[in-house]
């Protein structure tokens, strides 16, 4: 409570300094009254037991400028006085303004960049069962780092080191709910997807394995949570309703948990697809 007490003490005495300013110096001529009636009641002329007591409480203005620091005032007028001293500096040296304000965008712009990576990779790390667990393969014998289809089909049959291996991949489609047409991002995925990640749904169902009868066999889409609430507002019925996704029809089938993002770090998917 002391330190609310004192902050509202500070923002009195900045925001309201004339009365502030007042009301110390009522209070501090009323000690000086007080001590004046005490001498002269020993004896004293009231101006001789006027003076005594301005000399026993010491400077007058030394005495109000330490009441102000004490409520914190002093701060809140150097502080004053600083932002006036820098706004004429810009304004008669624009150019110093120009690479002040510049090197500390340059510089926020970099601290916001370090937070991002921090966050992504330590404080908000894959949200899904087993993530240290996950590995991921790409193609580094060229410049494309992404695995063809039929040979992610090769390599799941044949793979022998995983438990399983599932496949995605990012794209931008043109989402139509039936009233507004949107961009959205997506991830394409394999219908093992959220089988391989262990992952259970929110609402719905997820997208298998068993549904992956050939090209075209499983036209689903699984909304994130964030984008569940976003655009469909949260609404419950949105399960089995179709829309096109780049003008094909799709059967919304579920929603993903809350805390699910996608497995691709910076990037947080609108809703998945069967590739």
């Amino acid at each position: 409570m002391r330190f609310f007490d004192s902050l509202r003490s500070f923002a009195s005495s900045f925001f309201h300094r004339s009365e502030t300013d007042r009301e110390i110096e009522e209070e501090l001529r009323s000690h000086i009254q007080h001590r004046a009636d005490d001498l002269e009641r020993g004896g004293l002329p009231r101006a001789e037991a006027e003076r005594r007591a301005r000399i026993e409480f010491g400077g007058y203005q030394r005495l109000k400028e330490e009441s102000r620091d004490a409520l914190g005032g002093q701060f809140g007028a150097g502080l004053l006085q600083d932002i006036r001293f820098a706004m004429r500096r810009m304004v008669k040296k624009p150019g110093f303004a120009v690479v002040a304000i510049l090197t500390l965008a340059f510089a926020i712009g970099a601290n916001a960049v370090v937070f991002a990576v921090l966050n992504a990779f330590i404080l908000r790390p894959l949200n899904v069962p087993q993530s240290e667990s996950l590995y991921g393969l790409w193609r580094l014998s060229s410049n494309d780092m992404a695995e063809s289809y039929p040979d992610y089909l090769d390599l799941r049959d044949r793979n022998h080191s995983f438990e399983s291996l599932a496949a995605y991949n990012v794209m931008e489609a043109a989402l139509d709910t039936g009233n507004d047409p949107s961009r959205a991002w997506v991830d394409e995925a394999s219908g093992n997807y959220f089988d391989a990640l262990g992952l259970k749904p929110y609402l719905g169902r997820f997208f298998h394995g068993s549904d992956e009868h050939g090209p075209n066999s499983a036209p689903y889409i699984v909304l994130t949570y964030d984008f569940w609430h976003s655009h469909f507002q949260g609404d419950a019925g949105v399960v089995g309703r179709v829309v096109r996704l780049n003008k094909f029809p799709y059967t919304i089938i579920g929603v993903a948990p809350p805390e699910f993002h996608g497995t691709l770090m910076f990037f947080n998917p609108d809703f998945l697809c069967r590739l």
